[in-house]
């Protein structure tokens, strides 16, 4: 399955998530006056990720000899703050752990730039005799890399014969302490570039401690998606401090908007340990539809013990069972839902 196919199933379940928190909630129940229509624009949204050339695009973190594979500082960069479709699930603590790796990538630079300089000009293409990313004979960016994209299977490997579906420019634009890379998706060929379906910017600065220790990552990327028919603006920034101590915490904050239909995704989440076995969950999820909003916002308390084990239980609305080996999680949770 895609990145973008994942982050669809996830979307739609916090969806049904969202109905739940509503229809259990003490009062009369709220209504859309079109909720079937809000559904299928709300399907728009996560369609405009599905195209092969940011499908394609999205797979490279983990696609044999990329040169912005996850454990490049490229690769790590553009993980910190990636470019999905929306997802109303807590997705912060997840994201902590993505925050806390690409924070100790970033940090062993001895320069801010992200994309080696001898890979500068380069532009990867696929080998079909070792089955990896290579680098081929025509030219990329002069401060940058060009990688040909080529359709993906359902796990986002290469599908051989390779069959290009575009290509991607990443531009170093790194300076002083900040590492920025600027982005382009584009399908057609270099030289014959045809729809852009991705221009953003992505950068981050790494804050250390006196003793030399990460304590402190901020990431954003800013631009726009598109399918070639609808373009999605977004706005993207995540924070992580403390990352020198054993209570780490962290916010997210992503804006979508969509131009036609217009519809407006929010999503706000932070994520706090006031202690190694303490952690807060806040999540403020809305989604905005001519004069009407969804929201659903709520607080998750979370318990860690050292034993096997883990049990969910939230008051209001549902109550889940997980299997987790290690740890075992004691949950005390509040959502609220509102349409407007």
């Amino acid at each position: 399955m895609s990145s973008s196919g994942r982050t669809w199933r996830g979307f739609a379940a916090g969806a049904a998530l969202v109905a739940a928190a509503c229809g259990e909630s003490a009062g009369p129940a709220p209504t859309l006056s079109n909720p079937q229509q809000l559904s299928s624009d709300l399907q728009t949204v996560g369609n405009v990720f599905q195209t092969p050339a940011f499908q394609s695009f999205a797979a490279l973190a983990t696609v044999p000899g990329s040169p912005v594979a996850a454990s490049a500082p490229a690769g790590a960069l553009l993980s910190a703050a990636r470019v999905a479709a929306p997802q109303p699930y807590a997705d912060a603590p997840a994201q902590l752990q993505v925050l806390r790796s690409a924070a100790s990538a970033l940090s062993s630079r001895l320069t801010a730039q992200v994309i080696p300089p001898d890979l500068w000009g380069k532009t990867f293409v696929w080998d079909v005799n070792t089955h990896q990313y290579a680098v081929g004979a025509d030219p990329g960016p002069s401060t940058g890399v060009r990688i040909i994209l080529y359709q993906v299977d359902a796990n986002g490997a290469v599908i051989e014969p390779p069959q290009a579906v575009g290509f991607v420019d990443l531009v170093d634009q790194s300076s002083g302490n900040t590492n920025q890379v600027h982005v382009t998706v584009q399908g057609g060929r270099p030289g014959s570039a045809g729809t852009t379906y991705a221009d953003y910017v992505v950068s981050a600065t790494v804050v250390t401690s006196g003793t030399g220790a990460v304590s402190e990552f901020t990431a954003t990327a800013v631009g726009s998606v598109s399918d070639g028919t609808r373009t999605l603006h977004f706005n993207a920034a995540f924070h992580a401090t403390n990352l020198d101590t054993d209570n780490p915490d962290a916010q997210v904050d992503v804006t979508w908007d969509l131009d036609n239909p217009a519809v407006s995704v929010a999503l706000h989440e932070s994520l706090t340990t006031p202690d190694a076995d303490h952690v807060n969950l806040t999540i403020d999820f809305s989604v905005t539809r001519g004069g009407e909003t969804v929201r659903l916002t709520g607080t998750v308390s979370v318990v860690v013990s050292i034993t096997t084990g883990c049990s969910m239980k939230s008051l209001n609305f549902r109550t889940s069972a997980l299997s987790r080996q290690g740890s075992r999680y004691s949950f005390a949770s509040s959502f609220k839902c509102r349409i407007t």
